[in-house]
């Protein structure tokens, strides 16, 4: 009898099989093509299934990730393989506000660059997803090519601004509110801008057949109540087409309203709109929640299986914290619960209760208080335990944790790491937190001339480590030396302490400490796993934040941002099985590194 293996496959069934690799982890393909010369070969058929291109300026065209002009990549063989194109926005040039002009200056310009791309929707033989990244609504003619050519192909949208000013909707705006195509819409809106741009997003959200996924970025803030949403009220039905008239989105399963004040008031303004009934994700951010919602949400929002709200734009009135509670308690079953700033709010105990067995993504933040003194309450391993035993399908968590010493070091938190080891998890997301309390002694000590901000850092210029860092950061190793500072009440600025307290402020931790931190806590959870994701995430600071104001009067006074941003996968290669890939961010995402463990 004849051995079989895999290598035994014709070229097009083992291509099939690689086709769903590349789906499900497209990182995979990389480490296949390794593998042996024959497997090299096949993944050839397969390798230019996703493709990436931003716009250029100087070069005036669409580049590939590997550099090349659209002249360059836009191939037979490419365009008989490509089943999902990204398109970013690279240089693209913004567009000139004028109120009242409905055709911008530079627009038609941006247009006909959009447009370039209209021949790769053209020729593809079988594209899967547009995903559109440009920052601007795609055009008319990509919209149209994309149906006419590639109809089972489905348009993501994100953070997309308007092509032009006009008060009326524009023709492109119109097509990509009637296209079968469109499945997630993200939308970002401008003060100068904003009743245009929400009447936009309200008209393709209740007119678009397919849409999902929506989300509308809001500047400035918008409440049920305020002027620009009164004047938007008699307006909308203007917008829609007449067979639209009083009727909702029926299609719409996720919705993320960020900068709008939620309220019952604000349930009920959406629902004429949407099938609030029919959403299963709900996304609230950046605005403040009133305890009206969770008195409403229960009776319009009864088949959520995701819910992320942030807890801490409210004050804490009895009224309001018993509401949050409740809801919490009693709302269906999740299976994704995001909770920002949730201590002293609603206790762990009653999220296990109610949604341990059906979690299968929970992030529990609490935000770091730039102006306050005292350190969140960081995750114990007894709380680790408790969640690994209340959910079992759990295979992401996000979490936080305090500093014991100045520089992150793994043996101070083998309990946490071996309890999440033990959870069998996907992803991780631990927030640290990055020495706002220290930075705020050190700016007061500098005005008031008892130091300088460099005697402060206590910079040494040898320093040698085996952590590469990014090129062109002059603060790689900023705090690697930087001394705690012990504050009292009658210190200058701290006379809100009470007369007993005395506070130990850290210094940010070193980036090398951060990899370092990094590289040993992924070995330890994910080291001994060959299968999943086995992704690690660590952040100092707030990166969700639209505007980091706490540090901006650092970045004049040392050159960076604070926040730090490290991310652990695991490596290709199959020689490195318990090594992993790292990627680093620092100065607030300025600077960049990929580097491997080993």
């Amino acid at each position: 009898m004849t051995d079989t293996n895999i290598l035994n496959l014709e070229a097009e069934v083992l291509a099939h099989v690689l086709e769903y690799v590349d789906n499900e982890s497209p990182r995979t393909m990389a480490a296949v093509a390794r593998t042996c010369k024959y497997f090299n070969f096949v993944t050839r058929l397969v390798r230019y299934r996703h493709i990436t291109v931003h716009w250029d300026c100087e070069r005036e065209s669409w580049i590939d990730m590997a550099g090349r002009k659209q002249e360059e990549w836009e191939t037979p063989e490419l365009l008989q393989g490509l089943r999902h194109l990204t398109a970013c926005k690279g240089d693209l040039p913004a567009l000139l506000l004028e109120l009242g002009n409905g055709d911008l200056p530079g627009a038609r310009n941006l247009c006909d660059n959009l447009d370039r791309l209209q021949s790769v929707l053209r020729n593809a033989s079988n594209l899967k997803t547009l995903t559109w990244k440009t920052s601007y609504l795609p055009t008319k003619g990509i919209v149209e090519t994309l149906q006419a050519h590639q109809p089972k192909a489905k348009l993501d949208i994100f953070r997309a601004r308007r092509l032009g000013l006009a008060q009326i909707p524009l023709e492109s705006e119109k097509v990509l509110a009637a296209a079968t195509c469109l499945n997630s819409l993200s939308m970002t809106t401008i003060h100068a801008t904003c009743i245009e741009d929400h009447l936009v997003f309200h008209m393709i959200l209740k007119s678009a057949p397919n849409l999902e996924f929506a989300s509308i970025l809001s500047f400035p803030q918008m409440e049920s109540y305020s002027p620009v949403v009164t004047f938007l009220r008699p307006n909308l039905d203007s917008w829609f087409p007449p067979d639209l008239e009083g009727k909702q989105s029926t299609s719409l399963r996720h919705l993320t309203l960020d900068g709008w004040g939620i309220s019952a008031e604000c349930l009920e303004f959406w629902s004429e709109y949407v099938n609030l009934a029919s959403l299963r994700g709900l996304k609230c951010s950046r605005g403040p929640i009133y305890s009206s919602f969770f008195d409403r949400a229960p009776k319009i929002l009864t088949n959520l299986k995701s819910f992320s709200i942030n807890l801490g734009a409210e004050l804490r009135s009895d009224v309001y914290l018993g509401a949050a509670k409740e809801y919490i308690a009693t709302c269906p079953p999740l299976e994704t619960l995001s909770l920002w700033s949730w201590r002293g709010k609603v206790p762990l105990p009653t999220i296990l209760n109610r949604h341990g067995a059906t979690l299968r993504d929970l992030q529990l933040h609490e935000c770091e208080d730039p102006e306050g003194i005292h350190l969140r309450d960081a995750f114990s391993a007894e709380e680790l335990q408790s969640i690994r035993l209340s959910c079992p399908r759990l295979k992401v968590l996000t979490l936080d944790l305090n500093r014991v010493s100045a520089q992150l070091r793994v043996e101070e938190y083998e309990a946490i790491f071996d309890e999440l080891r033990k959870m069998n998890l996907d992803k991780i997301q631990i927030y640290v937190e990055n020495g706002l309390p220290w930075f705020h002694q050190a700016d007061r000590r500098s005005r008031s001339k008892e130091s300088s901000w460099m005697e402060a850092l206590r910079r040494m210029n040898d320093d040698q480590t085996d952590i590469r860092l990014p090129s062109g950061c002059d603060f790689d190793g900023a705090f690697g030396h930087a001394l705690p500072v012990t504050v009292k009440k009658s210190d200058l600025g701290w006379s809100h302490l009470s007369r007993d307290e005395e506070l130990t402020l850290l210094p940010p931790t070193s980036y090398v400490a951060l990899c370092r931190f990094l590289i040993g806590a992924w070995k330890i959870i994910f080291g001994s796993r060959t299968w999943g994701p086995r992704q690690l995430d660590v952040k100092l600071g707030e990166w969700e934040k639209k505007k980091y104001q706490p540090t901006n009067h650092y970045v004049q006074e040392l050159g960076r941002d604070s926040r730090a941003w490290v991310r652990a996968r695991p490596h290709e290669r199959d020689d490195m099985v318990g090594e992993c890939f790292v990627e680093l961010e620092c100065c607030g995402g300025d600077h960049k590194r990929r580097f491997s463990s080993r």
